[in-house]
């Protein structure tokens, strides 16, 4: 078959078009199905304490200590999710705060000297915070900052989708089937190179998220650390856009064990971000 026909797209499901010599694979590739939360932004200058938001301040439980970076330094109130606002999602909460919080230094707490990594994942459940902490004035330094990723408050809308492939993930290699990248290595280095470029054209698993399959310009981190974590699943992910800049057009991402997630456990999840 000729690469003019290999290439040749065809829908295998409604919305999604592949070139035919990934649609021919089809019944092995539809297992690499996955669901995922698609999370949309609009900039926002009044937030309620308690709405899914990005760059804004949370909802804490009254007398409970504002996080602090290994400095001292207050963090910066990256993201708060309200269980409530989501579509239902099997192994997530359906209810209770799930709140983000990086350093608000050059490197937004992340550490490349094998330091821990400045960051904090809280979680309250609703009865938690029915008394909460109204006066944030002690962060106004914080939320001015120039280190750190937003430039204005967002509000948050949520959409449950699906995705295949996980591209760049270390858990497509553990997918049933085949995957894109062992059906373009069949053909010549020309074909495979113009497949491959076409699989990341259109198929990367980018945009702000939660769950699913996870975006990098680089390389999974996951590939590098311990056996166990290897298993870990994207918790959050938070990309690049015109309100939100990771370096140079990078993105960050939390992982979470699915046992822990399952428990709510969020005190073993990692976070990294990475820019090409």
């Amino acid at each position: 078959m000729d690469a003019e026909i290999l290439l040749e797209k065809i829908e295998v499901v409604p919305g999604l078009v592949l070139p035919r010599a990934f649609a021919n694979h089809w019944p092995e590739l539809s297992q690499s199905k996955t669901s995922f939360i698609q999370i949309k932004t609009t900039p926002a200058a009044a937030l309620t304490p308690g709405q899914s938001k990005f760059g804004s301040y949370p909802k804490l439980p009254l007398n409970f200590s504002y996080p602090r970076d290994q400095h001292g330094e207050y963090m910066f109130p990256l993201a708060q999710i309200n269980f409530r606002e989501l579509p239902p999602m099997p192994g997530y909460p359906r209810t209770g705060f799930l709140q983000f919080y990086i350093s608000a230094d050059d490197t937004y707490g992340y550490r490349f000297d094998n330091r821990p990594n400045d960051f904090r994942i809280l979680f309250f459940e609703e009865a938690d915070v029915e008394n909460f902490q109204a006066d944030f004035s002690f962060l106004q330094s914080t939320m001015g900052s120039e280190s750190v990723p937003l430039s204005e408050p967002l509000s948050l809308q949520f959409e449950l989708k699906e995705e295949y492939f996980g591209l760049g993930n270390v858990t497509n290699q553990m997918n049933p089937g085949i995957s894109l990248e062992q059906i373009a290595a069949q053909y010549d280095e020309e074909l495979e190179e113009e497949l491959m470029t076409c699989a990341y054209d259109h198929f990367t698993p980018s945009g702000h998220k939660l769950g699913g399959y996870a975006y990098f310009t680089q390389t999974d981190p996951r590939e590098y650390r311990e056996e166990k974590e290897k298993e870990f699943v994207l918790l959050l992910q938070i990309d690049s856009d015109d309100k939100i800049m990771w370096g140079d057009a990078g993105v960050a991402n939390f992982f979470i064990h699915p046992n822990d997630l399952a428990k709510k456990d969020f005190s073993k999840a990692f976070y990294t971000w990475d820019c090409s």
